[in-house]
């Protein structure tokens, strides 16, 4: 290297040997001097490639790469995703310690802004970030006491009717594709009514003006799932991209957060007028704009209304829903189980406990457990202070990573996890925990509408068993949570394609159902 430099900076730019190790070197200092934080958490954990670390280790699937690697370094551990120092919790115990308990919880209490989503919400509004991708700030309490009052229990109880007529909405779109005769792609349907049941949850829409709602929209929803994936983008992790122009996605997505906010201002605004005339019909906005006390802006009721919405107009509740009808479609003696619980429920009203007694319900729960859409939880940030957790150090400014997926599997907290067995929720130990899973997070940036999403599951299902018995046609037929997923790199993860047949259990119920106004 000294003769090279000794024949002076013409030589080297005409060498491709000289020249790749200048790059080289260029590379190595950027990313020793902005790797994030300074100091590496003092944890066990792969060793990793130069430059880029783990980031090309991760797999497909990173969050069972996550669970397989925990097995060699421990339930906790640490790796270098490029310039950014990540800790991975994968056990139940260490997840409950850090981030679940009084003790370390406030610690792991905010989110990481990455580049590619701050530069999204520059570009598009700040009405675009939910309260799941905010970093903490005294504003950030303010909107979640309001989204957590709007999900409680007994705000849940004031949108059943709605929640009835969205479900019936499902069966009729179910319905019309069987007319067709053949065979039934529900992923449309479901996506479609999805959006409609979080719509008229949050605005109290009717449901034929939230079916139109977004017939407009430029490019899919889903594009904003996509720029929120903690497995992230590449920008996100090498600094020395960010020169480049933005990504065809990046600005489909600058486009769909513009769209949705126009949309939500002006739902939320008409909220607003009947709730202040007396005419509002009960709902989730209703229930915001009655607990905001502290007469938040405008923005950050937008704001929370994106957080209420965001899982229906993605694809949480969608591919949570079509993981489970495929489920139920495969197997005839869970289908059967699940119907005669809803015929128990109908016929004991109050009398059967639904959270023990009810075999459904215990399915959508084991459905979250199981499945777990969301594997990564969306990532957190330590805040506050640098942290010594059994001996072993983690400065503030970490990201860290929660693998529910590993933490839903792991034996030390549920009996035979690798088992989907619905009746782990209804007798037992786990029957008995407030929290029966982390399909919804751990700790204080959890979903709090946990008991309104296993509501809107259940009353979907009820629907649409009551009417048809299900059979699958073709496609995916294990529909396990790893073999059978189609994109373990995604955003939130979807059963791979599969097609259904139903056959109708008393077309005559049926019309009525579809006939009658909810």
């Amino acid at each position: 290297m000294s003769t090279l430099l000794e024949q002076g900076p013409t030589y080297l730019l005409q060498s491709p040997l000289a020249t790749g190790a200048v790059v080289v070197a260029v590379l190595l200092g950027l990313i020793s001097w902005s790797t994030t934080p300074p100091n590496a958490p003092d944890l066990p954990g792969p060793k990793g490639w130069p430059i880029v670390g783990s980031l090309f280790q991760r797999g497909k699937d990173p969050a069972s790469t996550y669970q397989q690697w925990a097995k060699i370094y421990g339930p906790v551990f640490r790796m270098r995703l490029a310039n950014k120092w990540v800790v991975v919790i994968n056990g139940a115990e260490a997840g409950d310690e850090l981030v679940g308990s009084a003790q370390y919880g406030s610690i792991f209490q905010s989110r990481p802004m990455p580049h590619t989503l701050g530069k999204l919400l520059g570009l598009a509004s700040k009405k675009a970030v939910t309260l799941g991708t905010s970093p903490y700030d005294d504003l950030l309490k303010g909107k979640r006491r309001l989204s957590i009052a709007s999900v409680s229990p007994a705000a849940t109880k004031t949108y059943e009717n709605i929640i009835e007529r969205a479900a019936q909405y499902f069966v009729r779109g179910l319905n019309n594709a069987n007319k067709q005769g053949g065979p039934i792609d529900a992923v449309p349907i479901f996506f479609d009514a999805a959006a409609v049941l979080a719509i008229t949850v949050l605005c109290g829409a009717s449901v034929e003006e939230a079916s139109v709602l977004l017939n407009d929209i430029p490019y899919p929803m889903k594009r904003l799932g996509q720029i929120r994936n903690i497995n992230g983008h590449y920008r996100d992790f090498f600094p020395i991209l960010r020169v480049l122009p933005p990504s065809k996605l990046f600005r489909e997505a600058v486009e769909v957060a513009k769209y949705r906010n126009g949309k939500l201002t002006f739902l939320l605004n008409r909220c607003k007028r009947e709730y202040e005339e007396g005419t509002a019909q009960p709902c989730a906005a209703v229930s915001v704009l009655r607990e905001n006390k502290q007469n938040l802006s405008d923005e950050s009721l937008t704001s929370v209304s994106n957080s209420m919405v965001s899982s229906g107009l993605d694809s949480h509740m969608p591919n949570t829903l079509l993981w489970g009808l495929g489920l139920l479609a495969s197997n005839k003696d869970m289908q059967e189980k699940a119907y005669d619980a809803i015929i128990s429920q109908e016929k004991l009203g109050d009398a059967m406990n639904i959270e023990r007694d009810n075999y459904l319900f215990a399915f959508v729960k084991e459905m979250g457990r199981y499945f777990t859409t969301f594997r990564l939880a969306l990532a957190r940030e330590t805040i506050g202070k640098d942290l010594v957790w059994k001996g072993h150090y983690i400065p503030e400014g970490t990201t860290v990573y929660t693998n529910c997926h590993a933490m839903n599997r792991d034996p030390a907290r549920f009996v035979n996890p690798e088992k989907f067995w619905p009746e782990r929720f209804m007798s037992g130990p786990e029957a008995e925990r407030t929290m029966p899973h982390y399909g919804f997070g751990i700790g204080r940036r959890n979903c709090p509408a946990m008991n309104l999403v296993h509501k809107e599951i259940y009353t979907v299902y009820k629907r649409i068993l009551l009417n048809w018995s299900i059979e699958l046609f073709d496609g995916e037929r294990e529909f396990d949570a790893v073999r059978g997923c189609a994109d373990g790199l995604e955003f939130n993860q979807a059963p791979k394609p599969y097609r259904i047949k139903l056959t109708v259990r008393d077309q005559q119920k049926l019309d009525a159902y579809l006939n009658t106004e909810l």
